[in-house]
């Protein structure tokens, strides 16, 4: 018997918001210095009359947006393939931070009780920094707020910059806060249509094998 598929158009969209805060990966980004900026080579092309086009892409696992494993900083620690979906995935507050300068404790203390994701929106998506090259002077998570997070048990940490560290800080500590007590850590989110209040998160790091680090799809939905 000969069987079939037919295509049934479903019309316009009318589900929840879906709100993609992932940074496209293109060359001319802006990447961390001493890092390299992503690479794009061809290995075939159709308009060079071959079969298809093919591409190879290099690039850091901490480029655009992505995820820090805890084993970034901490030996031993859980790696990528290793941070369970219901950490990277569920409810998320996305907090507002409207002025420039670390983020302290007291931005901490806003945010609603029983939260276990937080990704913080500040003058990095507003004033378009994650557009230009890159700016030391970015807003980033202090020790003091890191070890506020933990205190109140945050799992998950997202910031909308290529790092959550404040820029020329050697001792990394909000990294060894938040990785030491296994939040892992997204970056480089664009966060610029989120405005603050609840979504649902679903963040997908690629499955590297043994890495500490991998790039990211991050969805918000409301």
């Amino acid at each position: 018997m000969d069987t079939y598929c037919e295509l049934i158009p479903l019309g316009p969209y009318h589900g929840p918001m879906l709100i993609d805060v992932t940074l496209a990966i293109r060359p001319d980004m802006p990447h961390w210095p001493g890092s390299t900026a992503p690479v794009c080579e061809w290995e075939t092309r159709l308009d060079r009359g071959e079969e298809s086009d093919a591409s190879k892409w290099t690039l850091s696992a901490h480029q655009g947006t992505h995820v820090d494993a805890p084993s970034h900083f901490i030996p031993g620690a859980a790696g990528i393939e290793e941070i369970g979906l219901d950490v990277l995935c569920g409810a998320v507050e996305v907090v507002g931070i409207a002025e420039d300068g670390p983020i302290r404790a007291h931005h901490v203390a806003g945010i609603a009780d029983g939260a276990e994701r937080v990704l913080f929106r500040t003058t990095n998506s507003t004033t378009g920094r994650l557009f230009r090259e890159f700016d030391p002077g970015y807003v980033a998570v202090s020790a003091e707020a890191a070890q506020a997070l933990v205190d109140r048990g945050i799992r998950l940490v997202g910031i909308d910059y290529l790092s959550v560290e404040c820029f020329g800080d050697s001792e990394f500590p909000a990294h060894h806060i938040l990785l030491g007590a296994g939040a892992p850590i997204i970056e480089g989110l664009d966060l610029a249509a989120a405005e603050p209040g609840r979504y649902q998160l679903t963040c997908l790091p690629i499955r590297l094998t043994d890495a500490e680090a991998a790039p990211a799809r991050v969805v918000l939905t409301r």
